[in-house]
């Protein structure tokens, strides 16, 4: 896909700025070290317990009615409800490895679909949480969901136990786009979804993806004014990521993939269009009526100023992230559910974060997650200067204008704005750069093979 041709924008230096740049990460790479998980098999591994007030909180509900073509998440399709109800459980019991009374700040409830659980198996859950961690009131908490699963009695244990947000995934409103990537909703139950969260008086934020097979600009345009006329308060928006996982790249014309013009292109029409609506783009990839509700919504920090962290994931799959340790549970759900009925850890991976990928950490959290990154405090965590540590970086960088300093504060220019992601890629470990590019060639010989 290509098609951007401004004449202050010079291709061909952003290009061999970006030469040794992995293209892609397993995840938006602002999420390090998520976006390159090169995880240590650790089976049963014991989780770190934090020092800690508070804390934050993932569960992982990965139960779909169908599997879309273009998801790479651990999900299961088809379980029935005696399977559910044995998770659930699974759930409950790892949440005891909370201390009762714990302070939570934020939830995030994803898949998977939770919404798939059936409405009083939700409440279930969400009483497991609210009855062994007492919220702060500090953050809105979000409950994923789908326009063909969301009932009214899902709605009402939503609201039943303080749920803020909803986060409907639909990509598209175009019939042959939603057939492309397997979805199966239609326009009309989408947008009906919209309104009937809204009407409850909660936050609605709308996934919409660009970049989908058969999708042109005028498609997206129309979505997301169908949405915005619906009075959606916020739009996540981000292009189709490719991987070994996401059965699509299968059916992918060549010209259907993105190159780097395709791509600027599509993030610039995809920032305009929302700013015709109304829209603030508060991060790279999200969208904000800010004179709404939606204004209460931030995602809180995962860690301190020591960057140890206080996050963690419950359920198949779920990651946690506690002092300098990401840990992975196990994504197969039989495996996972009988570990925790045994009293096992149901941990199969960790990643130890090193002084490095701390470092990278930082970064992803200021300049590669839209707020610009301060040099005095990289200096005050790490005791060393951010030009020394990544001076090759910057210098290709500010070469290619992708990102600029003003006094202290470094930031991506409007240019490096539309390549974030591989702006934010470029601060990488070497270790991980190379994990990403070889599994991207090997995943690219695939593509072609097939």
């Amino acid at each position: 896909m290509s098609g951007m041709n401004h004449s202050d924008i010079d291709l061909q230096r952003i290009a061999r700025a970006l030469e040794s740049t992995p293209t892609a990460a397993y995840t938006a790479p602002h999420d390090y070290p998520h976006g390159a998980p090169i995880f240590q098999h650790s089976p049963e591994l014991e989780r770190e317990r934090v020092n800690s007030d508070v804390m934050r909180l993932y569960l992982h509900i990965p139960f779909c009615n169908y599997a879309c073509s273009f998801c790479c998440y651990a999900k299961r399709v088809g379980v029935d409800r005696d399977r559910m109800q044995r998770y659930v459980k699974a759930l409950k019991k790892e949440l005891e490895w909370v201390e009762p009374g714990t302070s939570l700040n934020q939830f995030f409830m994803g898949g998977g679909t939770p919404t798939a659980l059936p409405a009083d198996l939700l409440d279930e859950v969400l009483e497991a949480i609210s009855s062994r961690m007492p919220y702060d009131g500090s953050g809105v908490h979000t409950v994923e969901t789908s326009p063909e699963s969301m009932t009214g009695d899902h709605l009402a244990v939503l609201q039943k136990h303080g749920v803020g947000r909803i986060s409907m995934g639909i990509q598209s409103l175009k019939e042959d786009v939603l057939d492309a990537v397997k979805r199966d909703h239609g326009e009309q139950l989408a947008l009906d979804t919209c309104r009937q969260v809204i009407d409850a008086g909660l936050i609605m934020n709308i996934d919409l993806m660009y970049g989908l097979p058969g999708q042109r600009h005028e498609d997206f345009a129309r979505d997301f004014a169908l949405v915005a006329a619906q009075g959606v308060h916020a739009v996540t928006a981000y292009n189709l990521r490719l991987n070994e996982m996401t059965s699509i790249q299968r059916n992918l014309q060549a010209h259907e993939r993105f190159d780097l013009p395709g791509l600027m292109a599509w993030r610039e029409f995809v920032r305009d269009t929302a700013a015709q609506h109304g829209f603030t783009q508060t991060r790279w990839h999200t969208f904000k009526r800010l004179d709404s509700i939606a204004a209460r919504h931030e995602r809180l920090p995962v860690s301190g100023k020591d960057l140890a962290a206080y996050q963690l994931g419950v359920g198949m799959s779920a990651r946690s992230s506690l002092g300098h340790t990401l840990y992975r549970n196990h994504s197969k759900l039989n495996t996972y559910m009988e570990r925790v009925e045994s009293g096992a850890s149901p941990v199969e991976e960790h990643i130890p974060l090193n002084r490095d990928d701390l470092k990278t950490q930082f970064i992803a959290r200021t300049l590669g997650d839209g707020r610009g990154l301060s040099a005095s405090a990289y200096q005050s965590v790490f005791g060393s200067s951010f030009y020394s540590d990544f001076e090759e970086t910057l210098d290709r960088l500010q070469q290619a204008n992708l990102i600029f300093e003003d006094g202290d504060h470094i930031a991506m220019s409007a240019t490096g704005q539309l390549v974030y992601d591989l702006v934010m890629l470029s601060f990488y470990p070497a270790h991980a750069k190379q994990w990403l590019n070889e599994h991207m060639q090997s995943y690219q010989l695939l593509a072609r093979q097939a």
